[in-house]
């Protein structure tokens, strides 16, 4: 019995001596695309042990080969369960490529828990390249936008811009975002709930274009695309009197829209409650008055997205 108080009594001072020395890797941050032909791998690391982390030695594999063990010498040591984010030796990468991380040592002393040690990813595709820096992020929420986050990383892990999380449940929340010109970027749309953006989206619009587009079916916690920017600043005009005016609303059979301060075709689109285009239409100069055929469409609320050049207008319609 006695033996069993002192082992109980002892078993968190052991645990302790044991684990003096351990490092995690928390969570991946650098791109994950090859920004021309070379990624620079950036890990969220955490401080796992009992002393203070001066150092921490890290192995880089790539497709089952090891390419570098990188010393990362830490000018300001991290305390327990702090996490640091360091950026590694550039790796020459192609799409296919399997890189892999794992931690060997923390102040010259071997890791002393596995856990957490290994992270590796396969490098995808190409990015989306946009002959601009600026860019339109469009968010479609779902019907829980308090979930829904979403930011861009620069090639050192560093965020750039971000949005959310929303108040409203599906409608279309518009952001310009201007970018360092001639930079890589990582585009990440992530969901807390776990369960996706059942009739949401994000795409990303380059000049009024659409340059990327993530549907909220297609991941549950987080989905990632590469993004790179051009060398043309190509800001968003801007004008206090633009508005996009839709009438009658509600609406059966036809509405008629009318934008004051606009310049230029415009593309419209009519959104119904899950998202999916229902009606499009080019308007080759978006000014006075345009029609806009609803017969067929379902009872209920939609949005109306009129976006060019100039930007991006939205409004609510209900069809009766």
């Amino acid at each position: 019995m006695r033996f069993l108080f002192l082992l109980a009594f002892l078993t968190p001072f052991l645990a302790s001596a044991q684990n003096d020395y351990d490092a995690r890797i928390v969570a991946y941050r650098g791109l994950r695309y090859p920004c021309v032909d070379s990624v620079t791998p950036v890990l969220r690391i955490q401080n796992a042990g009992a002393q203070a982390m001066n150092s921490c030695v890290v192995e880089t594999w790539k497709n089952g080969v090891m390419e570098n063990s990188f010393d990362w010498q830490l000018a300001i040591a991290a305390v327990t369960n702090e996490e640091r984010q360091p950026a590694f030796p550039t790796v020459a990468a192609t799409a296919g490529d399997v890189l892999e991380f794992r931690i060997i040592s923390v102040n010259g002393n071997p890791d002393q828990d596995t856990t957490g040690n290994v992270l590796q990813f396969t490098v995808s595709g190409a990015a989306s390249t946009c002959g601009q820096q600026t860019v339109e992020v469009e968010v479609l929420t779902d019907a829980q936008p308090g979930e829904t986050t979403w930011l861009i990383r620069n090639d050192l892990g560093q965020v750039v811009a971000e949005g959310g999380p929303y108040a409203t449940g599906s409608s279309i929340e518009s952001h310009w975002v201007t970018l360092p010109p001639g930079a890589c970027f990582g585009v990440e749309l992530n969901d807390a709930g776990g369960d996706g953006m059942p009739g949401g989206h994000l795409n990303v619009y380059c000049d009024g274009v659409e340059l990327i587009s993530v549907d909220g079916s297609t991941f549950t916690d987080a989905a990632y695309e590469g993004l790179r920017s051009g060398t043309v600043l190509g800001l968003p005009e801007t004008h206090a009197a633009r508005q996009l005016q839709v009438y009658p609303n509600p609406a059966h059979d036809q509405a008629t829209l009318r934008v004051d301060g606009w310049q230029g075709r415009a593309q419209v689109q009519v959104l119904d409650a899950s998202g999916r285009v229902v009606r499009e239409h080019t308007w080759n100069d978006a000014q006075g008055l345009v029609n806009l055929d609803l017969r067929g469409l379902a009872p209920g609320l939609h949005a109306v997205v009129l976006r060019g050049a100039q930007g991006v207008l939205t409004a609510r319609l209900l069809v009766e």
